[in-house]
């Protein structure tokens, strides 16, 4: 009030049309401290204006930061509040030079016809009815800080020299308590706005104290999401790095039934993977927008998760009622945040929970410790050694330049707990081989984990190649897993020795073959098993079919009618077959120290791969 009393003329010596704006700004004043919004402020001024110059309409223009004059307020004698009409104009455009002629003058210009007048902006003038103009400056402390227009709505007006005077002096109070508005409201959006970060805080702070609060009373990944998607009040879903979901949650009320998971056709988007591909540590997150390139159908927050420096996973929000909000944004980065180290925590939890198994796997194949320490060493992995186990050995390289042992036995335990239905089983990594300790449940036996263990290679081909596995036979105590396991390494060495990649067999197959195994005389076997079946080689037809019925003969154990059945042919072809072996071996195939030797010299030779391709 100081500064607007100065800028008075000293009553009673004014004019009485001074008087009259002093009157007008009495109630201007009123309204400058009680309004709530600067636009109903500016178009009182506007219409006190032309209340004093006898005008029925007027606009009011105020600079911007970019010094761009931009409509505010307005106000029309027969339609009242004309703001919002206003402030889709501009002043100062080009081909508006009456505006910029107020500006660099800072004072008064008239327009007495504005349809003849090049000045003023001609399509602007038309569309609001312009008859004569009075563009009245804002001036305060030297500078143009905004602009009034006056018109008397498409009808003519001759403006005086003391109208003029007049609006001058008007314009030069509006100034001054324009500016002192504009400042009040900085200063109140500037409250509201540290109001609003300490309410930010505020809820930030406490979204932190749950969130950590739920993992030291012991919740998982999956009820810290769950706990996320109740604070954002939206679908709020994990994937790891490949986009694939690991775990969601979606408010009650919104009654989700399907995880807000990205469908394949969004993951193979390049819009969508360019987009992903742009957030680290520095720049977490980002809001994707429905589109056909992102294939999306509602807009996603996506937030990065960094594990110790390395991508993770992503978290995302799911736009469900309201749209995304800054805060939404935070809430998801400190949740990330938390679910990074959640993920850390867990990992360093199952690695040294897989080492102690390592640990405890390692000593029962060695037989490290003595009998009853093992068995309490096994009850914390879930291993009763009073139950019956086979050891599974396979050997293994990378089909990845980059996946590392450990890896590649995580794909196969995982792999195999997954057909047998069971937790994982205890694994170990050896150079070159995974070794696994497979409970037999019921009535299992080694031939039923060898098919599931067959089903397991070839789904993680190429990813990890298995050269071949051997089951072991069924060890009932603690003694038996040490011989058990020296049994498969030897009959792996043997399979390599012949060059041999046969798949996944079992210890109990190879029959008398142990115990040539066992021997070492693995050449001289070789050897007995070539002569044995030389013969009936050179002398069988191109289809094999002698040698073929040997086989069968000896796998169906000596009986014609099985032997029949498998070959598909009648069981007096199995006996001439038979005789014709007889004749060129001189060996009786029926007799029992022929069916011994044929069924050793076929499994020597089928280790050594003898029957490759062979029909």
């Amino acid at each position: 009030m100081t500064a607007l009393a100065a800028a008075r003329p000293e009553p009673p010596g004014g004019t009485p049309r001074e008087r009259e704006v002093i009157a007008a700004f009495a109630e201007i004043t009123t309204e400058a401290i009680t309004a709530t919004r600067l636009e109903d402020l500016l178009a009182l001024v506007g219409q006190k204006l032309c209340q004093l110059l006898g005008v029925s309409r007027c606009s009011v223009y105020l600079r911007q930061d970019d010094d761009r004059f931009r409509g505010a307020a307005g106000w029309c004698g027969d339609d009242g509040n004309i703001s919002a009409a206003v402030q889709a104009q501009e002043a100062g455009i080009p081909g508006d030079a009456f505006s910029w002629e107020v500006i660099r003058s800072a004072a008064p210009v008239l327009i007495s016809d504005v349809r003849n007048d090049p000045r003023p902006h001609r399509r602007t003038m038309e569309h609001w009815g312009v008859r004569a103009m009075l563009g009245v400056p804002l001036v305060f402390d030297g500078d143009v800080i905004g602009l009034i227009f006056v018109d008397n709505v498409a009808r003519e007006h001759t403006y005086t020299d003391d109208e003029i005077a007049l609006g001058e002096l008007f314009g030069g109070l509006a100034a001054l308590v324009i500016t002192q508005a504009l400042q009040a409201s900085r200063l109140a959006a500037q409250a509201e706005e540290l109001d609003r970060q300490k309410r930010t805080l505020e809820y930030l702070a406490d979204v932190h104290a749950k969130l950590t609060g739920a993992v030291l009373e012991g919740a998982g990944i999956r009820e810290v999401v769950g706990l996320l998607s109740d604070l954002a009040g939206s679908p709020v879903g994990l994937f790891d790095e490949d986009l694939a979901l690991l775990t969601w949650a979606a408010p009650a009320r919104l009654r989700a039934t399907e995880p807000p998971a990205l469908g394949e056709r969004a993951r193979a988007r390049p819009a969508l993977r360019a987009t992903l591909a742009g957030l680290s540590a520095a720049r977490p997150s980002t809001v994707v927008d429905p589109s056909s390139a992102s294939g999306l159908g509602r807009r996603h927050l996506v937030c990065r998760l960094i594990v110790e420096g390395r991508p993770s996973g992503y978290l995302t929000v799911v736009e469900a009622g309201r749209s995304l909000s800054d805060l939404d944004t935070k809430l998801a980065e400190r949740g990330a945040g938390v679910l990074a180290l959640q993920v850390l925590s867990e990992r360093r939890q199952i690695e040294a929970e897989g080492q102690a198994r390592d640990d405890f796997l390692s000593d029962l194949l060695h037989h490290h410790r003595d009998v009853t320490q093992l068995a309490r060493r096994g009850v914390p992995f879930g291993v009763d050694l009073a139950e019956p186990h086979v050891l599974v050995r396979l050997a293994v390289e990378s089909g990845d330049a980059d996946l590392h042992a450990s890896v590649a036995r995580r794909h196969i335990v995982a792999g195999l707990a997954a057909r047998l239905g069971t937790d994982e089983p205890p694994a170990t990594t050896l150079p070159g081989a995974v070794v696994l300790l497979v409970r037999l449940a019921g009535t299992a036996g080694p031939d039923e984990v060898r098919d599931h263990v067959a089903a397991v290679a070839d789904a993680l081909a190429p990813r990890v190649r298995v050269r071949g596995a051997v089951v072991s036979a069924v060890c009932r105590e603690p003694e038996d897993f040490p011989r058990a396991h020296r049994e498969l390494r030897e009959v792996e060495e043997l399979a390599r020795s012949f060059g041999r990649s046969r798949g996944v067999l079992t210890v109990d197959e190879l029959g008398l073959f142990r115990v040539v195994v066992a021997s070492g005389r693995v050449k001289e076997a070789v050897r007995f098993a070539d002569e044995l079946v030389r013969p009936v080689r050179e002398h069988d037809g191109p289809d094999g079919s002698l040698l073929a019925t040997w086989r069968a003969f000896v796998d169906a154990e000596a009986r014609v009618q099985r032997t029949a059945a498998c070959l598909g042919v009648h069981e007096n072809t199995v006996r001439y077959r038979l005789g014709r072996i007889r004749e060129i071996t001189g060996r009786d195939p029926v007799a029992m120290d022929t069916l011994l030797s044929a069924r050793v010299a076929f499994q020597v030779l089928e280790m050594a791969g003898w029957f490759d391709g062979a029909s």
